[in-house]
């Protein structure tokens, strides 16, 4: 295996927790991954929603969020602090971008770059792709 390719669709906060915390393990174990974020998982990356804290969240990501007992990293700061520890690329979907009227600067500064999805399959080519 060549690693991994995460396609994040979901703005789930489980689930952007979720593709994090399998990014970060899979980087910090020196396992190359292209994370590709498309649909509305890219209104999570936002600015003003990182800033907030305003994401979706079923039960577990409710508990995420207002326990203060337990901490779970909020998967931007998992995503920053992967990449300083393995290889992990970061892209947001050009298509979507264009339809919500957003460029780069709009987000959190984790993305590499912009990718169509032409352009993320290639970088997936040799990889084992998940969908979240």
């Amino acid at each position: 295996m060549n690693g991994f390719a995460v396609v994040l669709a979901s703005e789930d906060l489980e689930e952007l927790t979720a593709a994090s915390t399998i990014a970060s393990v899979a980087a910090a174990s020196d396992v190359p991954v292209e994370m590709f974020v498309t649909m509305n998982a890219l209104g999570a990356f936002e600015h003003e929603t990182v800033e907030t804290r305003s994401f979706e969240a079923g039960a577990v990501g409710q508990a995420m969020l207002t326990r203060e007992d337990v901490q779970v990293p909020l998967f931007v700061d998992q995503l920053r602090d992967a990449k300083e520890l393995g290889p992990l690329s970061i892209y947001a979907c050009t298509m979507a971008m264009e339809l919500m009227g957003r460029s780069l600067d709009d987000y959190v500064d984790v993305f590499d770059d912009e990718l169509g999805v032409a352009g993320f399959l290639n970088h997936a080519m040799d990889k084992q792709v998940m969908f979240i």
